[in-house]
């Protein structure tokens, strides 16, 4: 093939190749723009080299993204040794060079092209293009279409007729269209809300202008952030220099009373050396002058004075040798400098002061950035502090939408730790704001959702309900009768359910807290210690009890509660007790009864319920005789915590009953749920059920404060002259309380 015949032959390929070519064939699916470097795979899917390395980079395998086949076994080095794809690298190339040699004006006019014609070799624009398919002799010509303004093009033509303007926009579907597009006139059939396209373009504006502004004013904010920084590591650091100047000049005050001492000191002691030398000068004259005296012993003549020399002289040597001088004048106080120890530890561990951000000195404590509370309620947020106790540094307050502020009680625990009292009295919104030397700590503010009281949620179930409990994961299990227990979870959505041993019917249950759930099984009369998933470990009163009821168990003594209706007492078993030679599991002890089937005294009828208080006292749920009685730890009667009636305030049929994280008592009885303290004093009714009767309950938790209750609900039908109760409904329902 010769020099011209190849070029006749790759300029037949441009324009074959023009003909069908459409923008989208030379872009890379993966990046979805315009392909660099284009290599094959052996799926015949051809993308960009280094689109293929980064999906090398992210994951250890390449999945194609159009026929998704995988390539486990390729490397950086397999991908730059794959085959590239010279005809898209040629088409490429060609395109490139079409649009960059574009001019601005058509070659016909002064429009703008937005087509070119490789056999012509001309850039035409939409009118001329028109004009250029009426010759019969171009009409077959292929047209390429150039890379246009995108944006204007989709905020101003119609997807569908690229000729319309769009003239309407639909805020339902989020769809725009011109007058010939169907879906407009679909859309104002469903009455969907459609305007004109200007003002949707125009709260678009508004929209990113309302974005530009926040974004500005959080630019500003930070900026004002970084000048107060700025400013308060400015105050610091004039705050060292003072501090240094402040301990340099104690410390040279210290020093030159230290110097004024030693002195007088010296002073003190010259003095006394001089004196001392003054004496001992005096002595040595007069030793002197007697020596001088004993020169005349030669001389005849004055011999017979030498008698009275020699007296003189023993005279002196006793009085000069022989005396004592005083001590405290010949002792010297040498004075000694003793480093204070103190300074040294206090300047080896804190130097001259510390540096602290407040906001990391103070931290709400993690679990309490986010609180849900019922509607009056008190609640807590414990801070926690890197720092002394100063009670004085930390405030705090309760703020909600309207700008209402509520006062809080801020105390110190201990440890540098707080711990935050509030209360809403409205539901809605409200955020804490904590304060620590004018700025808000780590934490701060702290989001709390108050919630109104009373009835929030009801799961209804269409098995008979019995009890509930919440088991160790935060999950609901509702006993129903049945094979099978229903699981909720925390946010009340069906989870699964949970199948029981054949011939088991679960009555009530309590959770024990190290994964293992005890339940009564009223079919074989028997309490059975489980694991979370209902498979039996052991079994408890079997041949003792007759119709149990409420259970539960003194963590700390691991004595289980057995109410059993049927024998009129409450059971007391030891959990840990083992028969000899058995080891595989556990079988309970009996170990005493509380009560007997009679109305006096600390005697009881029908128990249903029983509960431990933190001192260990158990309460119970008289049912037959309509009251709630107590007993303290060595199963001695204490008093009746509440009487019998229907009014609010007493009960009648107590059923069940638990206690909160506040010792009050919560009382399921007949059509009714009430709240006591924990001696007894009503506090308020949660609810009043009617036709209904409350039975299980379990506090499920502290904020808010919400309670669940496995309530049935029932019907009386005439037949007769008899009446038939019928149950209709079997719920739990969730309260806020």
């Amino acid at each position: 093939m010769t020099v011209d015949h190849a070029f006749i032959f790759f300029q037949m390929l441009e324009q074959k190749a023009l003909q069908f070519l459409e923008k989208n064939d030379l872009e890379c699916a993966i990046c979805l723009e315009r392909l660099t470097e284009p290599k094959t795979l052996e799926c015949l899917h051809s993308y960009c080299l280094h689109c293929l390395q980064s999906l090398l980079e992210t994951s250890d395998t390449i999945k194609c993204p159009k026929c998704c086949k995988m390539y486990d076994d390729l490397n950086q080095v397999d991908l730059k040794n794959l085959t590239t794809n010279e005809m898209l690298s040629y088409q490429v190339d060609y395109i490139k060079k079409i649009e960059s040699e574009k001019p601005s004006k058509c070659s016909s006019c002064d429009n703008p092209p937005e087509y070119y014609c490789s056999e012509c070799q001309l850039y035409l624009c939409e009118q001329c293009t028109q004009h250029h398919k009426t010759f019969p002799l171009l009409k077959n010509h292929s047209l390429y279409t150039l890379d246009r303004n995108e944006e204007n093009d989709l905020l101003n033509k119609c997807k569908l007729h690229r000729d319309c303007i769009l003239e309407f926009y639909c805020k339902t579907c989020f769809k725009g269209g011109c007058n010939g597009c169907e879906h407009v006139l679909h859309c104002y059939q469903n009455e969907h809300t459609v305007i004109p396209f200007k003002i949707a373009v125009d709260e678009f504006n508004q929209d990113t202008e309302e974005i530009k502004n926040k974004l500005k004013g959080t630019r500003d904010t930070v900026t004002k952030q970084c000048s107060d920084f700025k400013s308060r590591i400015q105050i610091c650091k004039t705050a060292i220099g003072l501090q240094e100047i402040n301990i340099i000049k104690k410390i040279q005050e210290k020093s030159r009373a230290m110097m004024t001492d030693l002195d007088k000191i010296e002073q003190e002691n010259k003095e006394v050396v001089e004196d001392v030398v003054k004496q001992i000068d005096s002595k040595l004259t007069q030793v002197n002058e007697m020596s001088s005296m004993m020169n005349i012993i030669n001389k005849l003549e004055e011999r017979e004075t030498l008698k009275l020399h020699e007296a003189n002289i023993n005279a002196f040597r006793k009085e000069a040798l022989e005396a004592d001088f005083d001590e405290s004048m010949l002792k010297i106080n040498a004075p000694s400098f003793i480093p204070s120890k103190n300074l040294d530890t206090v300047i080896n561990s804190e130097g001259i002061g510390k540096i602290v951000n407040v906001e990391c000195a103070y931290e709400v404590s993690n679990g309490d950035e986010h609180i849900t509370a019922t509607n009056g309620q008190s609640f807590e947020v414990r801070v926690i502090s890197s720092l002394e106790s100063e009670s004085s540094l930390l405030t705090a307050k309760l703020i909600n939408k309207s700008g209402e502020e509520v006062a809080t009680e801020v105390k110190h625990i201990g440890n540098g730790d707080y711990r935050i009292t509030g209360r809403c009295h409205k539901k809605g919104k409200w955020k804490m704001v904590i304060i620590a030397r004018e700025e808000e700590i780590k934490g701060s503010p702290v989001n709390i959702k108050v919630e109104e009281m009373g009835l929030v949620h009801t799961i209804k179930d269409n098995d008979c309900v019995e009890d509930v409990i919440l088991d160790k994961d935060g999950c609901i299990i509702v006993s129903t009768g049945s094979k099978y227990l229903m699981k909720y979870d925390k946010k009340y959505s069906f989870i699964g359910r949970i199948e029981v041993p054949e011939n088991v019917r679960v009555f009530s249950m309590h959770q024990m807290g190290d994964g293992h759930i005890l339940y009564s099984d009223i079919l074989n009369n028997t309490v059975v210690m489980c694991d979370d998933q209902f498979h039996n470990i052991s079994t408890f009163g079997k041949g003792t009890l007759k119709h149990p009821c409420g259970l539960t168990v003194n963590k700390e003594t691991r004595i289980m509660y057995v109410a059993d209706s049927a024998c009129h007492c409450v059971f007391k078993f030891n959990l840990d007790y083992r028969k000899p030679n058995i080891w595989s599991y556990y079988d309970g002890a009996l170990l005493g009864q509380i009560g007997s089937n009679c109305s006096k005294g600390r005697q009881m009828n029908q128990p249903y319920g029983v509960a431990l208080t933190k001192e260990g006292n158990l309460i119970v749920a008289d049912s037959g005789n309509d009251r709630i009685q107590m007993f303290d730890a060595n199963d001695k009667f204490m008093r009746i915590l509440v009487c019998r009636g229907k009014e609010d305030g007493h009960v009648f049929s107590p059923k069940n009953l638990a206690i909160d994280c506040e010792e009050n008592i919560l009382v399921s009885s007949d059509s009714k749920l009430q709240l006591f303290n924990k001696n007894g004093v009503f506090i308020k009714q949660i609810h009043s059920y009617g036709v209904g009767r409350p039975k299980g309950i379990e506090v499920i938790s502290k904020q808010p404060r919400k309670v669940a209750v496995a309530v049935v609900v029932t019907t009386t039908r005439q037949t007769g002259y008899y009446s038939e109760t019928e149950q209709i409904n079997n719920n739990v329902n969730i309260y806020n309380y």
